[in-house]
């Protein structure tokens, strides 16, 4: 709140546009009008909001990896803002109480090479993890030694698993051990790609 100290206008009181002019035993002050509650939100916008949580709450804990297998074309867009916008257009679904995560549209990797193709993966509870690929070491911008990695999540805990280096691409096959505190959790979501070394 301010006071008005010797306005050359004389006294002044009442409200004007969204300020209110006090006069006291100590002196003539202004403030704002006070704002009422926010309106409340529509059902669209209900939906926008929770669409929006769902994405965030994912992400959010993936921003470290992400920054390492996501490289865009356009270089004036920051990587982030570029995945948050291809999850909210097409990684997820309504559900019963908003949206959830569509995990099979979810993308962990992004730039000149493909995702690996005919991918297989089977565990059994304290076993590692078998991976298979088709190397497809011929395809265009492939190349034998590019690094294959993997990105597991752990939905009933909201945790995320980075193999950095699972194997190249030429192997075809690879394992891995998941955390040991998620033994107790029967189901994962796996997802895999490539990268490539800066000295290449």
């Amino acid at each position: 709140m301010a006071r008005i100290i010797n306005h050359p206008l004389g006294e002044l009181s009442g409200k004007v546009g969204a300020v209110v002019f006090k006069k006291t035993k100590y002196g003539s002050y202004l403030s704002s009008v006070p704002s009422g509650p926010p309106p409340k939100a529509s059902a669209l916008q209900e939906l926008q909001q929770s669409k929006m949580k769902a994405v965030m709450h994912f992400l959010t804990p993936l921003r470290v990896i992400l920054k390492h297998t996501f490289f865009p074309l356009a270089q004036r867009t920051p990587t982030f803002n570029m995945i948050k916008s291809y999850y909210l257009r097409n990684a997820v679904t309504p559900s019963d109480v908003g949206y959830r995560i569509a995990y099979a549209k979810c993308l962990m990797s992004y730039g000149d090479l493909r995702i690996p193709e005919e991918v297989t993966a089977n565990w059994n509870p304290g076993q590692p993890v078998q991976v298979s690929w088709n190397p497809q070491v011929t395809q265009a911008m492939a190349q034998a030694d590019d690094v294959l990695f993997a990105v597991v999540y752990q939905p009933e805990v909201h945790q995320f698993y980075f193999v950095e280096h699972l194997a190249n691409r030429e192997a075809a096959q690879a394992e891995f051990s998941l955390p040991e505190v998620w033994s107790a959790y029967p189901e994962f979501h796996l997802w895999t790609g490539y990268y490539r070394s800066e000295e290449h």
